[in-house]
């Protein structure tokens, strides 16, 4: 019999984020029911609209200078529709499935018209497709999608297309027929410890690069847990709980036991050879005390670098200082935003600004280099409330200093709020956060939010008596941009060095 076989689409900002372990988990789960496998990956295609994310943080002084050429990672020069259309013509898949974010939605759209004379079914995944079906199922390339988690419903889809069954009742999965939607029903939440090893063979040996602190390792992703107990109104997890919870699919956030991510940690720093560890959870410390110990006896014994993110309220000496002493070489936590009552009341972050104050130093003092992840652009949001933001991060202690563009993504409280007040259409999909700004409001425009994007950093750490120069930076006209450059090497001399 003819093997079943699935391709991956997976559209990425160029040179952007390590193997995503969604594909690592359906290779492994694929592979062990005897299904071919294959990949064609964006993210080293040079598009010249694409500025990508990295690049345009390290333009912004929000990350510290970093060379990929250190590990000889290079970008593709051939066309990446053709790419594709040779991939699929060699390959000849039976179905092809695509995982999209809204921010990569144009070029999922771009690489499925490439290929949309083949005619092979295709099934698009990913938080975009679970909060907004409709609209992917809009395009006439697209068959199916699936809401919520993958991982059960696509190896499902995979065994009834291979063997010629009906599949159009299957959950998660819902499938456009005749013109109409069928909508089935969500399945319960998977069991993170049943599910294998990730398998990221598919990928190159070059994806696994990523700049962290101006240097690039060699770096493998790992999932500890799933989903995130808090409940921000900008962010898509607190929106797949409700999901779950509405439909009476049950409880999504879930850890790994300790021993799942113990044998994770320690197949994959084996197979890939690893200099770095990248947990991946929106909040690493949602361990208990147990399995925090637990925890630092293990990676004591790994002696390899880590990154996280974590959470202000969790914060105390005790954890930073064990954290350190067992690799923990940067950490990152959401502030989002400057001002009490704002934070509180529109994004509901309910610790205040002396905790996160206190939070910063006691990372410091711990040895630990902190980003801060700010945002800016808030519906509703004006230029005095963003230096609410700026004048909190000049009393913080951190290494680097992000200010992300507010993005209305669909699922959350924002997106209904920002629709409702005439902001974007319900259709509007925002792109990437470090480059593109998403709301053009009369108090705050769309350029003045552009301008304290690249310039945030400079009024986050330099002397207030740069801050007319730095407000003449925020034009992107020939002086406000010499005046930028200048400030830019003033700010890497005294803070990157």
């Amino acid at each position: 019999m003819k093997p079943f076989k699935i391709l991956f689409l997976y559209p990425n900002g160029k040179l952007l984020n390590p193997p995503p372990i969604s594909i690592g988990i359906f290779t492994s789960l694929l592979k062990e029911k005897g299904f071919q496998v294959d990949l064609f990956d964006t993210t080293f295609y040079a598009d010249p609209k694409d500025k990508g994310s990295d690049e345009a943080k390290q333009q912004n002084l929000q990350v510290r200078p970093f060379n990929y050429g250190q590990r000889g990672v290079k970008l593709k020069e051939t066309v990446m529709e053709d790419n594709l259309i040779k991939k699929v013509e060699e390959f000849r898949p039976d179905l092809i499935t695509v995982s999209i974010l809204e921010c990569t939605y144009p070029t999922a759209l771009r690489m499925l018209k490439s290929i949309e004379r083949f005619n092979i079914p295709v099934l698009a995944g990913g938080v975009f497709t679970t909060f907004a079906p409709e609209i992917v199922l809009s395009n006439s390339n697209v068959q199916m999608v699936c809401i919520g988690e993958g991982e059960e419903a696509l190896v499902e889809l995979c065994d009834r297309m291979s063997k010629g069954e009906d599949y159009s009742d299957l959950k998660n999965i819902w499938i456009k027929s005749e013109g109409k939607i069928i909508s089935n029903e969500l399945r319960k939440p998977i069991d993170l410890n049943r599910l294998p090893n990730p398998d990221y063979s598919l990928f190159e040996p070059q994806r696994f690069f990523r700049p962290m602190a101006g240097k690039v390792y060699l770096t493998v992703p790992i999932e500890t847990n799933r989903g995130c107990p808090y409940l921000c109104t900008f962010c898509n997890s607190p929106s797949v709980s409700r999901l779950y919870r509405d439909n009476k699919a049950g409880v999504f956030f879930r850890k790994k036991s300790m021993k799942k991510i113990k044998e994770e940690i320690k197949f994959l720093i084996k197979k890939w050879n690893a200099e770095y560890v990248y947990f991946s959870s929106d909040t690493f410390l949602t361990l208990t005390d147990q399995e925090f110990e637990e925890f630092i006896d293990f990676y004591k014994g790994i002696k390899l670098p880590f990154w996280m993110q974590s959470r202000v309220e969790v914060i105390t000496e005790y954890k930073m200082k064990k954290l350190k002493s067992v690799g923990c070489h940067r950490m990152s936590i959401g502030l989002e935003h400057g001002n009490d009552e704002f934070r509180k009341k529109v994004l509901k972050k309910r610790f205040d600004n002396n905790k996160m104050i206190e939070a910063s130093k006691i990372i410091a003092d711990a040895g630990i280099p902190l980003t801060v992840n700010n945002i800016i652009g808030f519906p509703g949001e004006t230029r005095q409330l963003v230096f609410d933001t700026i004048e909190l991060n000049r009393k913080l202690i951190f290494d680097t200093v992000n200010a992300a563009a507010f993005a209305p993504f669909h699922g959350t409280f924002l997106h209904k709020l920002c629709v409702d007040q005439g902001y974007i259409s319900e259709d509007f999909t925002p792109g990437s956060i470090n480059v593109d700004v998403s709301l053009d409001m009369p108090q705050f425009s769309r350029e003045e939010i552009r301008g304290l994007q690249r310039t945030f950093a400079l009024y986050a750490r330099m002397p207030k008596e740069y801050w007319e120069k730095i407000k003449r930076a925020e034009k992107f006209d020939d002086e406000g941009n010499l005046i930028f450059t200048e400030l830019r090497q003033v700010y890497q001399d005294k803070y990157f060095k």
